[in-house]
């Protein structure tokens, strides 16, 4: 089903999921950008005479520095989207453009309880 067969809350739930998958990419590619940026002054130290073993620690370092600022600004950002998403299905129920099917009210008689009545 494509963008245009879909209710107002459908677009905005297709284009928040495609929103975050985009900043996810984005995100994704700038972090490993990055990473090749920092480890050119740390190859050049290690062709200088810095010790391997720190040059890869370092690396290591940054990477899960990176790591950590990248699942931060996409999880906040996926927070972001559902909320969003929240909003729209509040905006949806209000203007009653489809609303969800409502779970039914199950109420159990008590048996015992009418008959007493009856007598």
């Amino acid at each position: 089903m494509g963008l245009l067969d879909t209710s107002p809350l459908g677009w905005i739930i297709k284009v928040t999921d495609f929103s975050q998958i985009s900043l996810e990419n984005t995100m994704g590619t700038i972090k490993e950008v990055h990473q090749a940026i920092i480890e050119i002054p740390i190859n050049i130290a290690q062709e200088l005479g810095f010790p391997e073993e720190d040059s890869t620690a370092l690396k290591d370092s940054h990477r899960q520095i990176l790591d950590h600022i990248h699942g931060g600004v996409c999880d906040a950002c996926g927070e972001v989207n559902q909320y969003i998403v929240k909003q729209a299905k509040t905006v949806n129920q209000l203007f009653n453009f489809a609303p969800y099917p409502v779970e039914p009210t199950i109420v159990k008689l008590d048996r015992k309880k009418e008959k007493r009545q009856e007598n």
